[in-house]
C-alpha cells in the first residue's frame, strides 16, 4: 500500500505515522539512528507490506495489471488501493478526511527534526502539495505517475496507469473492500 493507507493504519500515534511513512525511504542504518518510537513505525510498515503481499485480493488485483505493467504492477496497486481508501473513507472511519490529512501531515512536520536531512525536502513538498488528497482524483494519479516515471528504468511500464485504473475500477475497489478490513483487523491484533 501507499502513503495513506500506511498513515491510516497507524491510528492515533504520529510516531507510529512518522515511522510507518519513513519505512521505504530509509536505508536499515539510518533506522538505528530513529527514536525507538520512529521505529516501531517502521517495523509496523514492514508487517503491512508482508501481509499484504500474501493477501489473495492483493495477488489478484497484480495478476490483473501484470500483462500491461509488468514490474510495476505491484507499485501501481498500492497507489489505487490509496485512491479506494478516499473513495470508500466512510466505511472505516468517521474522522473527517481533511482533519485525518491534517494530523498526518503534522506528523511529519513534527518528527522532521529525526528525520534524515536528504528527506526534508521531500516531506516538505509532500505536505506543500497535498499529496494525500492528491491520490483521490485521476489528475493527482496522473502526476504521481509522470513523477514515478522519472526515477524508474522502465517508464514506459508506468504509461496509461490511470486508463488501466479506469477500466478495472469496479474488480479492484471490490478487491480493495475484500482486502482493506482485513489488514485493519491484522493491525489491530499487533
Amino acid at each position: 500500500m501507499n502513503f495513506l493507507a500506511h498513515f491510516f493504519l497507524s491510528g492515533d500515534d504520529p510516531a507510529l505515522m512518522t515511522g510507518n511513512f519513513l519505512a521505504d525511504f530509509i536505508s536499515n542504518r539510518e533506522v538505528n539512528e530513529l527514536p525507538e518510537e520512529i521505529r516501531r513505525g517502521i517495523v509496523l510498515h514492514r508487517q503491512i507490506d508482508q501481509y499484504t503481499d500474501a493477501h489473495e485480493a492483493v495477488r489478484q488485483s497484480i495478476q490483473r495489471l501484470y500483462p500491461r505493467h509488468r514490474k510495476y504492477a505491484p507499485v501501481l496497486v498500492d497507489v489505487y488501493y490509496d485512491y479506494f481508501l478516499i473513495h470508500n473513507w466512510a466505511q472505516f472511519t468517521t474522522e473527517d478526511f481533511a482533519a485525518f490529512r491534517e494530523r498526518a501531515y503534522a506528523a511529519l512536520r513534527l518528527y522532521l527534526p529525526a528525520m534524515p536531512p536528504s528527506l526534508h525536502s521531500r516531506v516538505l513538498g509532500m505536505v506543500q502539495a497535498d499529496w494525500l488528497s492528491s491520490y483521490g482524483v485521476y489528475e493527482g494519479l496522473e502526476y504521481t505517475f509522470m513523477r514515478m516515471k522519472s526515477r524508474t528504468s522502465m517508464p514506459e511500464q508506468l504509461e496509461g496507469a490511470v486508463e488501466t485504473l479506469k477500466v478495472f475500477r469496479e474488480e479492484m475497489d471490490a478487491e480493495f473492500r475484500w482486502f482493506f478490513p482485513e489488514v485493519v483487523g491484522f493491525v489491530g491484533g499487533k
